[in-house]
């Protein structure tokens, strides 16, 4: 990364958030974000994102390391019954934020441990149904600023974005926020079994396999 890069990305983020030694930069909002995002684009510079402090992520050679985990902030709109959650936000957080006013996230598993830790893994995995996403704000790599959906429950006609983002492990666009669809948490819907897990209906495992052969050892 050549010094002119790296003074844009100051300017664009702030110099306090850029740490050339270990090629990171860490915006404070989702303007700063969306900035060096199109900074890092005009440069055609590589780079890699997280979404928490935690990750092992490494900045790619000769790129730079995006995180996101300053965006951290969540806004809940009970009476609309949607959650805005920043890329860095906890789930855990945005699990407490809306049990705190008698709501669940639909589709969002209540279990501890079974699902990323940031709402930015939880979109790239796709490990929530389509159904638990009423909107996305992203960044392209030119830069330019998308926003699909939000408070809007209803459906509407065109391009489904948050459909595109969720699982697509941020290789179309960086997560700036996600909308969440909430319930009442006491008739919330059952969630599906966590990443990775397989449920297997009974009545089909013995029409399609009666000897066994498929499942795993217990």
């Amino acid at each position: 990364m050549n010094d002119d890069t790296l003074q844009r990305l100051r300017d664009a983020a702030g110099a306090r958030q850029v740490d050339d030694a270990a090629s990171r930069v860490t915006p404070l909002d989702r303007d700063a974000a969306a900035a060096v995002v199109r900074v890092l684009g005009e440069t055609r510079t590589p780079f890699a994102v997280r979404s928490s402090s935690a990750s092992a992520t490494p900045a790619p050679s000769g790129g730079v390391l995006l995180s996101l985990e300053r965006l951290t902030a969540v806004e809940l709109h009970a009476p609309g019954l949607t959650l805005r959650a920043g890329p860095g936000a906890p789930v855990d957080g945005v699990r407490d934020a809306a049990a705190g006013a008698g709501l669940a996230v639909v589709g969002l598993s209540a279990g501890a441990g079974t699902l990323p830790a940031t709402v930015g893994s939880l979109v790239a995995r796709g490990a929530v149904p389509r159904r638990s996403l009423t909107g996305v704000e992203a960044v392209l790599t030119t830069g330019e600023t998308i926003a699909f959906g939000g408070g809007v429950l209803k459906d509407v006609v065109g391009y489904d974005v948050p459909a595109l983002l969720l699982g697509s492990m941020g290789r179309l666009a960086v997560l700036l926020g996600a909308t969440f669809r909430l319930e009442p948490a006491a008739a919330r819907t059952a969630a599906g079994p966590a990443p990775g897990v397989v449920a297997t209906d009974v009545t089909l495992a013995r029409a399609f396999d009666p000897q066994g052969l498929l499942q795993s050892p217990s």
